[in-house]
């Protein structure tokens, strides 16, 4: 039997707000509840099987909580042109969440973990790793008052150090300074304010290499206001770095199973807009195996952020 839920934001969020205080709206899969509960109990209860905050989708598993579940992606999104993306029915995503019947024996279910808001600056070819070092990303730094820009320019073979470049802006309508060089060894923070390695502890850093990822001082990553545009080249020419469209900056969240491929499309209308892309993700928990899809993402109350219809089913 197909089950769905209906997903609704807290009122009055907007895009590029402070998420601080926003909490996740979590769901029981077996009795299709909400679930009132605090992020700290959350944390340490296995009541809750998914979760929902902003564009972010997570299980309870892994580093987001105890209940030890795992997942992937079973049935990819819709691979189409955008003309033919947007004329997609819910007829269509129904389809192809119906044609979903087992988890594959070769699906690679993993447990949740935190995904980077900074994601794609290094690239292997034939065994080497390189700096992807074309691609840039816009950043609001971890005061949540200055920015700056960032490319990464060269990278240890085990990611284990980064040198990077970057334009930093003190405050919001001051110009960018010229581009300056740093480097980032594993295991520590960077301020971009200070230009210079120092511990990823508090509010001072911005970010920090860890494991081979880096990560930004916001959300899941720690408790500053760090945020990431990544959408840009580094040839892109700025006078300041926090233009009216600089507004949709993305934190470290967890949530990497429905990131990997994320669940969605982005601007594809020209809007800015997120639109559900079929993609059906297996869920391995304590009481059984469930398919999930999300097919809706819709403005409720003057706000497009954070509302979702899901369907989901027992496999």
């Amino acid at each position: 039997m197909t089950n769905s839920l209906t997903v609704y934001a807290p009122e009055m969020i907007v895009a590029g707000g402070d998420p601080r205080g926003e909490t996740c709206r979590y769901y029981n899969l077996v009795t299709g509840k909400k679930l009132v509960i605090s992020e700290e109990k959350a944390a340490n209860s296995a009541e809750w099987h998914i979760a929902f905050k902003r564009s972010v989708i997570k299980v309870n598993g892994g580093s987001a909580g105890t209940g030890g579940i795992t997942g992937a992606c079973i049935s990819l999104p819709f691979d189409v042109s955008r003309e033919n993306f947007l004329a997609l029915t819910d007829a269509d995503f129904r389809q192809k969440f119906d044609a979903v019947n087992a988890i594959p024996p070769g699906a690679e279910l993993r447990p949740e973990a935190i995904d980077p808001a900074i994601f794609g600056w290094c690239v292997e070819t034939d065994g080497a790793i390189q700096a992807n070092a074309i691609k840039c990303w816009k950043l609001r730094l971890a005061d949540g008052a200055s920015f700056a820009k960032l490319r990464i320019k060269e990278v240890g073979q085990k990611r284990e150090y980064v040198i990077a470049e970057y334009g930093y802006q003190p405050a919001r309508g001051s110009s960018v300074s010229e581009v300056r060089t740093g480097r980032l060894d594993e295991g520590n923070g960077f301020s971009f304010a200070q230009g210079c390695a120092i511990a990823p502890d508090g509010t001072a850093w911005d970010i920090r290499l860890s494991a081979g990822a880096i990560f930004l001082n916001s959300s899941a990553s720690g408790p500053g206001m760090a945020g990431a545009i990544g959408s840009n080249t580094w040839t892109a020419k700025w006078d300041a770095l926090d233009p009216s469209d600089s507004v949709a900056y993305f934190m470290d969240e967890m949530g990497a199973i429905f990131r990997s491929p994320k669940w969605y499309r982005y601007n594809i209308n020209g809007k800015h807009d997120i639109h559900p892309n079929g993609a059906v993700y297996a869920l391995r928990t304590k009481d059984g195996d469930f398919k999930v899809q999300v097919y809706d993402y819709f403005m409720h109350k003057g706000s497009d952020i954070g509302n979702f219809r899901v369907r989901y089913a027992k496999l």
